[in-house]
């Protein structure tokens, strides 16, 4: 196991869990919730709620990233929209765990884009400055804890 992964959970120590289960869910979900978007932040332009509770963002600008293939030869893909989850905890520590303002916003945008790796850290530093700056405030607003 990992820092960054919940620990195993034993049969003698769920009582905790057979607590917080037996409490009645609340009739409002989040799809009744994004429905009302007076309830919502408010998002960055080119930027939507989606049903299932992620932030889209259209870019301004796509960004092409190209990749070697085995035998030689590339491979092109274009990113013209990001989609933002809402974050774990264990996100927030590997978040956290980053040093300085500029790292951290890149890790927060990495993890609730889901785009790990070299790859999607340089997808993301190629962004327009302001599909940046939007990623930027995107991501942050899932560890709003009034949403």
């Amino acid at each position: 196991m990992s820092k960054h992964e919940a620990p195993l959970v034993s049969h003698e120590d769920n009582s905790f869990l057979r607590d917080h289960m037996d409490q009645e869910v609340s009739d409002t979900s989040l799809e009744t919730e994004l429905e009302d978007e007076e309830e919502l932040p408010a998002l960055p332009k080119r930027a939507k709620w989606q049903p299932d509770g992620t932030v889209l963002l259209t870019l301004r600008k796509s960004v092409v990233q190209t990749t070697e293939v085995p035998g030689g030869g590339h491979s092109e893909q274009t990113v013209s929209t990001l989609t933002f989850h809402p974050l774990t905890g264990a996100a927030m520590l590997r978040i956290q765990a980053v040093k300085g303002d500029g790292p951290r916003a890149l890790m927060m945008m990495k993890e609730s884009t889901k785009m790990g790796g070299f790859v999607g850290e340089a997808i993301l530093k190629r962004l327009d400055a302001r599909d940046y700056v939007a990623a930027t405030v995107i991501s942050s607003i899932f560890t709003n804890p009034g949403l």
